[in-house]
């Protein structure tokens, strides 16, 4: 079929475009990063390549590799693309369920509607008249009229349990449509459901896969459906006997294998080959006659996991001639025949996790540098980035590519900035943007140990391995100092305290153990030290453990002074600045007098509180919870409660001015928000002096720079927002 031809505007003299000032909210002067990226596709007519993000929909020219548009920004959180196949068109689901379909030339919409469910897999038919969707969470199969979004079939699986990533595919005459749906043979594994279009019947279950089975393809003579996925297997599939004909297999170990049929037939494949400590290998392959076509090698997320899902990058393949990944979350790669060299172009999400959604994610962190041309963040995936406020560029902290990806950033008393990297077992600590030269390097150190600690003065340097050892580092001589034994307690002995499980959402036992029968096998299962911090002056180190045993050491000589448990399972919120009390979160605010060694309870018994932080002089805890208050450590007695927008029950992130009169506090998505307020205080009178809004999704981390005069708001969306404050300070 013929390809029209869109009319879409392509800026001339890119150099001179601001990209980060696209589609701004209000009060905002920057966005940097494009989003996080969950799907890609290319346009029929090869002219663009689109990339729906959580901030909206990105179009890239396939020539230029440059951005010519920005749309959907008025909710984003774009989980599915895809084109029509006469290039009229473009399809995209969101997290809100909804469904809409967008004339390419304008990108306006001509027809929308909410979904059921969350979509994981989208496609056009051939003839550019219907749109099917394979939802996430229901074993369903729903077709509507592209042009008026009408229904017009529903396909109901045999298997009830939907796998949440489907994949979905029609066959080029239309007459059969093809899904996956949850095994119930293997163990995390998929199966394959097709269903004849005009019956709405189920004509066929495949079950070969042992894995998930991330793509399926019909081929253009209709005659086979090739499926592959994170088994390393494609299964060719005749679509009359619904026998195996061909299998493609021997590729080692997989992150995933994604096939695709040329329009002549060819069919290839695209291998992902993840490494936890090498970097990831892509390559493209024709599948008969085993030639490689094409291979790159790219450093991926974190390469601390070693989970498929985890590499966390976006790859897509079609036409068995169009391929384009996410590298190190900064760039994507592109390749075809017609360029068969690799082609790359910066698209920079800054990718934080939502940290109360998993009980294992850790919080993300953004500071300025003292003299506020440098925004410094904690990368959820490719560990800490250093964005230089002027020229809106980012680039790493740490220069070395092959440094562990899993990177915690620090910020001393004289403003001096470093960072952390994790890689196997092995901990070491950098200077941040400096010469890619380790300050000290540590062995022993496993995932599920707290996180590297560093000194306020940059002076002490701390890690815990999974049997309670705590290893004390001087930073200046790179040399081990001491090792502090908090002692752990056995999961059995963990496990036989139910009021524990009961209580902890991320513990009940028919969700957590009953998934797999070997759980309880697994590392994590076991009690370790799960937080280190160090006192402002270093005289102190406290140590916590995953369920509830605290304990302080006197850095000086190595010995414990103190120990408290509490039947709130508390966490360490750190020491207060002026030096008098170690703060602890649980289901109420905890304060441990280190001079008495006396716990004391603020009486502010609530539901856990989402984010608890001292101002820089220490007098001042700001606190979210039930409700949004400023504490005054002194006289221990709310100092001011804070109002919020009407929309919003909490906030979850906040920051204090480097002068302690401000406060700005950040807010998680709840159902029904649109965008998340970030709300700004004046301290000492509690007066409301602002509100912004702006990211569609959780906020995640703020930071005000030394002059008042800006501040960033870091999202799970994929991006930081500058917002300009001198109108209000």
């Amino acid at each position: 079929m013929k390809n029209n031809k869109s009319a879409i505007s392509i800026p001339e003299d890119f150099d001179n475009i601001d990209v980060t000032t696209w589609a701004l909210p209000e009060g905002a002067i920057a966005r940097l990063g494009r989003g996080c990226v969950p799907d890609i596709a290319f346009s029929p007519d090869h002219r663009y390549l689109a990339v729906g993000t959580w901030v909206g929909l990105w179009l890239y020219d396939l020539e230029t590799l440059n951005p010519v548009v920005l749309w959907e920004t008025e909710r984003g959180m774009i989980g599915c693309v895809t084109f029509s196949p006469n290039g009229k068109w473009i399809a995209i689901s969101n997290s809100d369920h909804i469904l809409k379909v967008l004339d390419l030339q304008n990108g306006g919409c001509i027809t929308q509607l909410e979904t059921n469910d969350y979509i994981s897999g989208l496609t056009f038919s051939s003839d550019n008249q219907y749109l099917a969707a394979a939802y996430a969470r229901s074993a369903v199969v729903e077709v509507w009229d592209a042009e008026t979004c009408k229904p017009v079939a529903q396909y109901y699986s045999d298997i009830e349990q939907a796998s949440f990533h489907r994949s979905i595919s029609i066959s080029p005459d239309m007459e059969l449509i093809a899904s996956t749906c949850r095994s119930e043979t293997y163990h995390n594994a998929d199966e394959i459901v097709v269903w004849e279009v005009g019956s709405e019947q189920q004509i066929a279950s495949l079950s070969e896969h042992i894995s998930w089975v991330s793509t399926l393809c019909f081929s253009p003579c209709r005659r086979y459906l090739a499926s592959g996925g994170e088994d390393g297997t494609v299964y060719v599939w005749d679509v009359e006997t619904w026998q195996k004909v061909q299998s493609y297999a021997d590729y080692g170990d997989l992150y995933r294998i994604i096939p695709s049929y040329t329009p002549d037939g060819i069919l290839r494949a695209v291998i992902v080959e993840h490494d936890d400590t090498e970097p990831t290998t892509i390559t493209v392959h024709d599948l008969e006659s085993g030639e490689q076509l094409y291979s790159d090698k790219v450093w991926g997320n974190t390469v601390q996991f070693s989970d498929a899902d985890d590499w966390g990058n976006t790859v897509v393949f079609s036409n068995g001639s169009q391929l384009a990944y996410e590298c190190r979350h900064e760039f994507i790669n592109v390749w075809t025949p017609d360029h068969p060299y690799r082609r790359q172009f910066t698209h920079s999400p800054i990718s934080f996790p939502a940290s109360t959604h998993s009980p294992y994610a850790f919080p993300t962190f953004a500071v300025f540098s003292d003299d506020g041309k440098t925004l410094a963040v904690k990368h959820h995936h490719e560990g800490v980035v250093l964005w230089d406020i002027a020229s809106k560029r980012s680039r790493p902290a740490v220069k070395v590519e092959s440094a562990g990806k899993n990177q915690f950033l620090y910020k001393t008393d004289i403003g001096k900035l470093y960072v952390a990297s994790i890689k196997d077992d092995t901990v070491t600590l950098w200077e941040a943007d400096g010469n890619g030269i380790p300050l000290i390097e540590g062995t022993g150190r496993k995932y599920w140990s707290a996180f590297p600690a560093l000194s306020p003065t940059g002076t002490l340097f701390a890690y815990a391995d999974e049997d309670g050892n705590i290893k004390v580092w001087d930073v200046q001589s790179g040399g081990k100092l001491f090792e502090l034994i908090h002692p752990l307690r056995e999961f059995d002995e963990i496990y036989e305290e139910d009021e524990f499980f009961e209580e902890d959402e991320f513990f009940e036992e028919d969700e957590f153990f009953e998934e797999d029968e070997d759980y309880v096998e697994d590392e994590e299962d076991r009690d370790t030290i799960k937080t280190l911090k160090f006192s402002y002056d270093t005289r102190l180190l406290a140590s916590e453990s995953t369920y509830g045993d605290v304990k302080l050491w006197d850095i000086g000589n190595g010995e414990e002074i103190g120990a408290f448990q509490s039947d709130t399972v508390p966490s360490i919120i750190g020491f207060s600045p002026c030096g008098q009390y170690l703060v602890c979160n649980g289901n109420e605010i905890l304060f441990w007098n280190i001079a008495h060694c006396k716990l004391h309870k603020a009486g502010l018994n609530q539901e856990p509180y989402k984010f608890i932080e001292f101002s820089p002089d220490g007098q001042y805890l700001a606190c979210s919870g039930g409700e949004t208050f400023v504490y005054d450590l002194k006289q221990s007695e709310i100092h001011i409660r804070l109002s919020l927008p009407q929309e919003c029950e909490h906030m979850h992130a906040a920051a204090f001015s480097a002068c302690g009169k401000y406060l700005a506090a950040g807010a998680w998505w709840e159902e029904g928000m649109k965008k998340m307020p970030i709300c700004l205080w004046e301290v000492e009178t509690g007066k409301h002096l602002t509100t912004f809004w702006g990211h569609p999704t959780d906020v995640q981390a703020l930071a005000i720079s030394p002059d008042n005069k800006l501040l960033a708001s870091a999202s799970y969306d994929g991006t930081i927002l500058l917002w300009d404050l001198t109108p209000y300070l």
